[in-house]
């Protein structure tokens, strides 16, 4: 179940738009500032550890090209062959050797995070590093489903621990379809960006992703 968990954390960054769903919002499809930025450029990886308990796992992470700003992530991984959820991943998502090996596509300003890795590929927020408590972004899928994210918290003083550090965090919730998984946080600062998603798990477990840009 430890290791399944991991997996959920990573296909969070690339399959959320198909697995969540929920309510209504601000502007969602865009974000102000400039991608000319350190952190939206080619060749930067991003340092990764997912923790669940006491156990930590790491995977690879990197931008591989940008286009009109947005950033072409790749992200590889081993699935181990004893865990039977793990064989339900489509084989688009593998390489020869049945390792997760798939991208997503983000736009990364100084103004927020866009993704588009829903099924209809359409911009949609993930932060605005100006919003307010209560703000919600929300995506009206061509299914008819819509999915919702709200700001649920927002630091007025360095207090979130990161990377050796206290860093002030835009933190966004999106609530779960996920069989196991009641919600998902991520926690975001407008330098570093997406620094950690954590999943809210029904046993009461909450496994981590943190990440550490290279560039920034």
């Amino acid at each position: 179940m430890k290791t399944r968990n991991l997996f959920f954390i990573l296909f969070l960054l690339l399959t959320s738009c198909h697995l969540f769903d929920d309510k209504s919002s601000t502007d969602s499809g865009s974000i102000s500032g400039s991608s000319a930025i350190a952190i939206n450029t080619v060749g930067n990886t991003f340092v990764n550890t997912v923790r669940v308990g006491s156990s930590s796992y790491n995977g690879t992470i990197s931008i591989t090209s940008v286009t009109d700003g947005v950033a072409t992530i790749s992200f590889k991984c081993a699935l181990p062959s004893n865990v039977s959820a793990l064989s339900q991943i489509k084989s688009k998502y593998k390489d020869a050797q049945g390792n997760l090996n798939c991208v997503g596509k983000f736009k990364m300003t100084d103004g927020g995070i866009l993704d588009y890795n829903n099924v209809d590929h359409q911009p949609f927020a993930l932060v605005k590093y100006d919003a307010n408590v209560g703000d919600k972004y929300t995506l009206k899928k061509s299914d008819g489903t819509t999915i919702t994210r709200e700001v649920i918290r927002k630091s007025t003083t360095d207090d979130f621990y990161w990377n050796g550090m206290n860093i002030k965090t835009v933190d966004v919730e999106q609530s779960s379809k996920i069989p196991g998984v009641t919600k998902i946080w991520y926690f975001t600062n407008h330098k570093f960006g997406l620094v950690a998603v954590r999943l809210f798990m029904e046993d009461g477990s909450t496994p981590q992703l943190t990440l550490y840009p290279n560039m920034y």
